[in-house]
C-alpha cells in the first residue's frame, strides 16, 4: 500500500518542524508522506494541483480552501478545537497531543488503517507519568489520574516502579493469604521462569494484584523491600508491563517510576503509548530537564524523538502564570495542574486524593488530551470491574 499523502497547514513553524521530523523519521515514516505550509497563499497555490488523501489544517486555512472547487472529494480535518470543527462542519484532531496519536488518528480518519488511536498492540493504553527532575509530583499526579479514570468506569491498573515506593500508604494487601501469592515478587519470578523456558506465564493477574478501593484501581501490594526492583533489568520491566497489558483485566495502565536513568525507566518510556511529562515552574527543575533532554538527544537521538512524539508536557503546581522561560522549544505545555497549598501540611492520605480543585484539573487534562475515551466503561468504582483472568 502506498503512503498516505497528507497536507499539513499551520501558521506556527515551530509546530510544523517537529511534526515533519517525526513523520519522516519515526514509526510512521513508511506509512505517511507530509507536505507542510505555514502561509495561506502557498497552501492554496499547492492545493490547486494537489489531490492528497487528507488535509489537516487550521481553520483559517480551511475556510479559504473549502470555497474552492479543488476541495471536493478530498478528506479533511480541522487542526484545532471541537468548536472550530463544528463551525466548519468537519472532524476535529486536537493539535497538541502526542504525534504518534495524532498520526494514528489521521490514518484512521483517512481509512488507511483501522485501529484505535492511542491503543497499544494488545489494546491497552499504557500511560507513563514522567519527569526528568525529582520533586515534580509524579506519584501524586499518577495516583489522582488512576483514581479519576477508575471513577469514570475504566478498568485501571496503577503500577508504581519506584525503588522506594512513595505510594505504599495508599495501597495494602487485605485478605491476601500466602496461598493467593505474594504480589509482585512472585510475579517477577514466574515471568523470568517462563521466559527462560520460552513459555508464556499463564497465571492470572488476580493471583498477584487486587482492587484498591482508595484508588478505584487494581494494583500490586507494596513491597516490603526494594530488592526485587533493584534487580530488574529492562527486559524484566518490559515483560511485566506486557503481562499486565495482555491479561484482559484492564483498559489503562498508569505507571510511574524514579527519575534516575535506570533500566526500569527506559523500559517504561519505550513501552508507554503516551507520556505525561511533568514540569514545574522552577528554575533548577527546568535546567535539569533541559540538561537531561540535551544528553538524551545526543546519545540516543532516535529514542529521544520517539519519546517526544508521544509526550504531552504538563505543568504541575501551577500558580496562574509561568515566571520562568521554558528552555527548549519542545516544552510547550498541553495542560496545567493547580498548586494545592494544603498538601504541604499533609497528614492524611485521603487529603491527597480528595482535592476538588486537583480532581477538576485531572478531569480537564483527560478531556483535553483524550485519555480514557476509547473504552466501553463499567460502573464507576466497581470492584467487579476487575475479575482477574478466569482460566
Amino acid at each position: 500500500m502506498r503512503n498516505l499523502q497528507m497536507m499539513l497547514a499551520a501558521s506556527d513553524e515551530q509546530y510544523i518542524e517537529p511534526f515533519l521530523l517525526y513523520s519522516r523519521t519515526g514509526e510512521f515514516a513508511k506509512r505517511v508522506s507530509v507536505r507542510a505550509f505555514s502561509k495561506k497563499e502557498a497552501f492554496l497555490s499547492a492545493m490547486e494541483a494537489a489531490r492528497p488523501d487528507l488535509v489537516l489544517a487550521e481553520p483559517a486555512f480551511l475556510e479559504a480552501w473549502l470555497k474552492t472547487d479543488g476541495s471536493r472529494n478530498v478528506s479533511w480535518a480541522v487542526l484545532g478545537s471541537k468548536e472550530e470543527a463544528e463551525l466548519l462542519g468537519g472532524p476535529c484532531l486536537q493539535p497538541y497531543q502526542p504525534l504518534n496519536l495524532l498520526l494514528a488518528a489521521a490514518l484512521d480518519l483517512a481509512g488507511k488503517e483501522q485501529f484505535s488511536a492511542g491503543a497499544s498492540v494488545v489494546g491497552v493504553q499504557v500511560i507513563a507519568v514522567h519527569s526528568a527532575s525529582p520533586g515534580a509530583g509524579k506519584t501524586s499526579v499518577a495516583l489522582n489520574l488512576a483514581k479519576q479514570l477508575g471513577n469514570r468506569g475504566l478498568r485501571t491498573f496503577y503500577m508504581n516502579l519506584e525503588t522506594l515506593d512513595s505510594s505504599a500508604s495508599f495501597r495494602g494487601a487485605p485478605n491476601m493469604s500466602a496461598a493467593e501469592g505474594s504480589g509482585l515478587p512472585e510475579l517477577l519470578y514466574d515471568l523470568k521462569s517462563a521466559r527462560e523456558k520460552r513459555e508464556v506465564c499463564r497465571s492470572p493477574l488476580s493471583r498477584y494484584a487486587f482492587f484498591q478501593e482508595k484508588l478505584k484501581s487494581v494494583s500490586f501490594p507494596p513491597l516490603d523491600r526494594p530488592d526485587e526492583l533493584l534487580q530488574m533489568d529492562e527486559e524484566d520491566a518490559a515483560a511485566l508491563i506486557d503481562y499486565v497489558a495482555a491479561g484482559g483485566s484492564c483498559d489503562i495502565i498508569v505507571a510511574d517510576t524514579d527519575t534516575e536513568n535506570h533500566e526500569r525507566l527506559r523500559a517504561l518510556l519505550k513501552r508507554a503509548d503516551r507520556v505525561l511529562w511533568l514540569l514545574t515552574d522552577d528554575l533548577l527543575h527546568l535546567r535539569k530537564t533541559s540538561g537531561w533532554m540535551d544528553y538524551e538527544e545526543s546519545r540516543h537521538p532516535e529514542e529521544f524523538r520517539a519519546l517526544l512524539a508521544k509526550s504531552s508536557f504538563v505543568v504541575n503546581r501551577y500558580g496562574g502564570r509561568l515566571e520562568n522561560a521554558l528552555p527548549r522549544p519542545e516544552l510547550r505545555p498541553s495542560a496545567f495542574l493547580s498548586y494545592i497549598p494544603s498538601w504541604k501540611f499533609l497528614s492524611r492520605e485521603d487529603v491527597l486524593l480528595g482535592s476538588p480543585i486537583f480532581q477538576r484539573d485531572i478531569l480537564a487534562l483527560c478531556e483535553q488530551l483524550g485519555i480514557g475515551e476509547t473504552r466501553e466503561r463499567v460502573p464507576a468504582g466497581d470492584a467487579a470491574a476487575y475479575s482477574g483472568d478466569r482460566r
